[in-house]
């Protein structure tokens, strides 16, 4: 089942099909679903990346999270000023 531009309902239903499929054929079928919003505004990068490694998250897709959260910097730009770049530490970028 194509699951693009499709609505979460139905999109949750091609997921169970799938798995119930896989189930059905003895194959493997392995999901990750990581919910990026308010809920993680907050997070120290170090601590979420310890729990991600403690849940399971390891080596290559650790790595991925690892370099999507590290070395991040911001900075704000008012008319012709620029701020100092500040690291971000925390949240979910």
């Amino acid at each position: 089942m194509d699951l693009e531009k499709r609505s979460t309902e139905m999109a949750l239903i091609g997921i169970c099909e799938q798995i119930a499929n896989s189930l059905d054929n003895r194959e493997f079928f392995a999901g990750e679903f990581i919910d990026l919003s308010k809920a993680f505004d907050t997070i120290d990068h170090t601590i979420l990346l310890k729990k991600l490694e403690h849940y399971g998250i390891r080596g290559i897709t650790l790595d991925w999270f690892k370099s999507y959260l590290t070395n991040r910097v911001q900075f704000v730009t008012l008319e012709s000023f620029n701020s100092n770049n500040g690291l971000i530490t925390c949240g979910v970028p």
